[in-house]
Protein backbone atom coordinates (compact mmCIF):
# COMPACT_ATOMS: atom_id res chain seq x y z
CA UNK A 1 0.00 0.00 0.00
CA UNK A 2 1.12 3.49 -0.83
CA UNK A 3 0.29 6.00 1.91
CA UNK A 4 0.70 9.66 0.99
CA UNK A 5 -0.49 13.04 2.19
CA UNK A 6 -2.40 15.55 0.11
CA UNK A 7 -2.66 19.12 1.28
CA UNK A 8 -5.07 21.92 0.61
CA UNK A 9 -4.03 25.15 2.31
CA UNK A 10 -3.13 24.02 5.85
CA UNK A 11 -5.33 20.92 5.92
CA UNK A 12 -3.70 17.49 5.54
CA UNK A 13 -5.51 14.40 4.32
CA UNK A 14 -3.93 10.97 4.02
CA UNK A 15 -4.45 8.81 0.94
CA UNK A 16 -3.99 5.04 0.86
CA UNK A 17 -3.72 3.36 -2.54
CA UNK A 18 -3.38 -0.32 -3.31
CA UNK A 19 -4.19 -2.97 -5.88
CA UNK A 20 -5.84 -6.04 -4.36
CA UNK A 21 -6.34 -9.35 -6.14
CA UNK A 22 -9.94 -10.58 -5.87
CA UNK A 23 -9.32 -14.20 -4.87
CA UNK A 24 -12.93 -15.06 -4.10
CA UNK A 25 -15.85 -15.11 -6.53
CA UNK A 26 -17.34 -11.72 -5.67
CA UNK A 27 -19.72 -9.97 -8.02
CA UNK A 28 -20.03 -6.23 -8.56
CA UNK A 29 -22.86 -5.81 -6.05
CA UNK A 30 -20.88 -7.52 -3.28
CA UNK A 31 -17.87 -5.28 -4.01
CA UNK A 32 -20.03 -2.14 -4.01
CA UNK A 33 -21.72 -3.16 -0.74
CA UNK A 34 -18.30 -3.75 0.81
CA UNK A 35 -17.13 -0.32 -0.35
CA UNK A 36 -20.29 1.28 1.02
CA UNK A 37 -19.92 -0.43 4.39
CA UNK A 38 -16.24 0.47 4.79
CA UNK A 39 -16.71 4.02 3.52
CA UNK A 40 -18.57 4.79 6.74
CA UNK A 41 -15.26 4.41 8.61
CA UNK A 42 -13.27 6.90 6.49
CA UNK A 43 -13.73 10.19 4.68
CA UNK A 44 -13.81 8.51 1.24
CA UNK A 45 -13.27 5.09 -0.31
CA UNK A 46 -13.42 4.28 -4.02
CA UNK A 47 -12.85 1.05 -5.96
CA UNK A 48 -11.51 1.01 -9.51
CA UNK A 49 -11.07 -1.71 -12.08
CA UNK A 50 -7.28 -2.06 -12.03
CA UNK A 51 -7.21 -2.58 -15.80
CA UNK A 52 -8.05 1.15 -16.09
CA UNK A 53 -5.31 2.43 -13.77
CA UNK A 54 -1.71 3.14 -14.82
CA UNK A 55 -0.29 3.18 -11.29
CA UNK A 56 -0.42 4.82 -7.85
CA UNK A 57 0.51 8.25 -9.22
CA UNK A 58 -2.52 8.14 -11.53
CA UNK A 59 -4.80 7.70 -8.50
CA UNK A 60 -2.87 10.09 -6.27
CA UNK A 61 -3.23 12.78 -8.94
CA UNK A 62 -6.97 12.07 -9.15
CA UNK A 63 -7.30 12.36 -5.35
CA UNK A 64 -5.37 15.64 -5.25
CA UNK A 65 -7.44 17.12 -8.07
CA UNK A 66 -10.65 15.96 -6.38
CA UNK A 67 -9.46 17.62 -3.15
CA UNK A 68 -8.78 20.85 -5.05
CA UNK A 69 -12.28 20.68 -6.55
CA UNK A 70 -13.90 20.04 -3.18
CA UNK A 71 -12.04 22.81 -1.39
CA UNK A 72 -12.42 25.17 -4.35
CA UNK A 73 -16.18 24.53 -4.54
CA UNK A 74 -16.17 23.32 -8.14
CA UNK A 75 -16.91 19.62 -7.67
CA UNK A 76 -18.87 17.97 -10.46
CA UNK A 77 -20.34 15.30 -8.17
CA UNK A 78 -21.95 15.51 -4.74
CA UNK A 79 -19.50 13.13 -3.06
CA UNK A 80 -15.73 13.09 -2.78
CA UNK A 81 -15.37 9.39 -3.68
CA UNK A 82 -17.21 9.92 -6.97
CA UNK A 83 -15.14 13.04 -7.61
CA UNK A 84 -11.98 10.89 -7.41
CA UNK A 85 -13.47 8.59 -10.07
CA UNK A 86 -14.26 11.57 -12.29
CA UNK A 87 -10.66 12.72 -12.17
CA UNK A 88 -9.17 9.23 -12.50
CA UNK A 89 -11.23 8.73 -15.66
CA UNK A 90 -10.42 12.22 -17.01
CA UNK A 91 -14.14 12.56 -17.76
CA UNK A 92 -16.53 15.27 -16.72
CA UNK A 93 -19.67 13.14 -16.80
CA UNK A 94 -20.31 11.03 -13.73
CA UNK A 95 -22.02 8.14 -15.54
CA UNK A 96 -19.21 7.84 -18.07
CA UNK A 97 -16.56 8.01 -15.35
CA UNK A 98 -18.15 5.26 -13.26
CA UNK A 99 -18.81 3.06 -16.29
CA UNK A 100 -15.24 3.45 -17.49
CA UNK A 101 -13.47 2.99 -14.15
CA UNK A 102 -15.88 0.84 -12.17
CA UNK A 103 -15.66 -2.75 -11.06
CA UNK A 104 -17.64 -5.48 -12.80
CA UNK A 105 -18.63 -9.06 -12.04
CA UNK A 106 -15.46 -10.16 -13.87
CA UNK A 107 -12.99 -7.84 -12.10
CA UNK A 108 -9.90 -9.84 -11.16
CA UNK A 109 -8.22 -7.09 -9.17
CA UNK A 110 -9.40 -3.83 -7.71
CA UNK A 111 -7.53 -0.65 -7.04
CA UNK A 112 -8.69 1.11 -3.95
CA UNK A 113 -8.26 4.72 -2.88
CA UNK A 114 -8.99 5.54 0.75
CA UNK A 115 -8.87 9.11 2.04
CA UNK A 116 -9.07 10.18 5.68
CA UNK A 117 -7.61 12.64 8.16
CA UNK A 118 -6.11 9.72 10.10
CA UNK A 119 -3.63 7.32 8.51
CA UNK A 120 -4.54 4.67 11.11
CA UNK A 121 -8.13 4.60 9.80
CA UNK A 122 -6.80 4.03 6.28
CA UNK A 123 -4.54 1.18 7.40
CA UNK A 124 -7.41 -0.47 9.30
CA UNK A 125 -9.79 -0.17 6.36
CA UNK A 126 -7.16 -1.46 3.90
CA UNK A 127 -6.48 -4.42 6.20
CA UNK A 128 -10.19 -5.29 6.23
CA UNK A 129 -10.27 -5.11 2.43
CA UNK A 130 -7.29 -7.42 2.09
CA UNK A 131 -8.82 -9.88 4.58
CA UNK A 132 -12.08 -9.89 2.60
CA UNK A 133 -10.88 -9.73 -1.00
CA UNK A 134 -7.42 -11.30 -1.18
CA UNK A 135 -3.78 -10.32 -1.16
CA UNK A 136 -2.23 -7.15 -2.49
CA UNK A 137 -0.97 -7.57 -6.04
CA UNK A 138 2.75 -8.17 -6.36
CA UNK A 139 4.01 -6.20 -8.14
CA UNK A 140 1.44 -3.44 -7.83
CA UNK A 141 0.03 -2.01 -11.08
CA UNK A 142 1.96 -4.32 -13.40
CA UNK A 143 2.19 -3.00 -16.94
CA UNK A 144 1.94 -5.12 -20.05
CA UNK A 145 2.02 -4.11 -23.71
CA UNK A 146 -1.68 -4.96 -23.95
CA UNK A 147 -2.62 -2.86 -20.89
CA UNK A 148 -0.62 0.12 -22.21
CA UNK A 149 -2.31 -0.18 -25.59
CA UNK A 150 -5.77 -0.47 -23.97
CA UNK A 151 -5.18 2.58 -21.77
CA UNK A 152 -3.88 4.59 -24.72
CA UNK A 153 -7.14 3.83 -26.52
CA UNK A 154 -9.35 4.56 -23.49
CA UNK A 155 -7.62 7.88 -22.74
CA UNK A 156 -7.26 8.77 -26.45
CA UNK A 157 -3.46 8.94 -26.39
CA UNK A 158 -1.64 8.66 -29.68
CA UNK A 159 1.81 7.28 -30.43
CA UNK A 160 2.84 10.82 -31.35
CA UNK A 161 1.94 11.97 -27.86
CA UNK A 162 3.75 9.01 -26.28
CA UNK A 163 6.82 9.78 -28.38
CA UNK A 164 7.00 13.23 -26.79
CA UNK A 165 8.17 11.43 -23.65
CA UNK A 166 10.03 8.40 -25.00
CA UNK A 167 11.01 6.59 -28.15
CA UNK A 168 12.08 3.58 -26.09
CA UNK A 169 9.75 0.64 -26.71
CA UNK A 170 10.40 -1.08 -23.37
CA UNK A 171 7.35 -1.67 -21.19
CA UNK A 172 8.80 0.39 -18.35
CA UNK A 173 9.55 3.42 -20.55
CA UNK A 174 6.16 3.26 -22.24
CA UNK A 175 4.41 2.98 -18.85
CA UNK A 176 6.23 6.12 -17.65
CA UNK A 177 5.26 7.99 -20.83
CA UNK A 178 1.66 6.78 -20.54
CA UNK A 179 1.52 7.95 -16.92
CA UNK A 180 2.59 11.46 -17.94
CA UNK A 181 -0.10 11.55 -20.62
CA UNK A 182 -2.84 10.22 -18.32
CA UNK A 183 -1.93 12.54 -15.43
CA UNK A 184 -2.17 15.43 -17.87
CA UNK A 185 -5.69 14.26 -18.80
CA UNK A 186 -6.60 13.87 -15.12
CA UNK A 187 -5.52 17.44 -14.38
CA UNK A 188 -7.59 18.77 -17.27
CA UNK A 189 -10.80 16.89 -16.37
CA UNK A 190 -12.74 19.94 -15.19
CA UNK A 191 -11.71 22.13 -18.10
CA UNK A 192 -14.26 20.39 -20.33
CA UNK A 193 -17.13 20.90 -17.90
Amino acid sequence: MLLETIIWNDEEFHVGISEIMVSKQLDRDVLLNLASMLSEKVFALQFFNSAMIVDEVHLLSAAQNAMNAMKGNYMISRTFDVEIAIYASAQHQIGRALEMMGVTDDTKSVCVVIVDLKSAAIRECMSELIDTLGQEAKPQFKATAEKISDLMRVFNISEVEMNQFTNDLSIDSRKKALLKCVVSRVSQATLAS
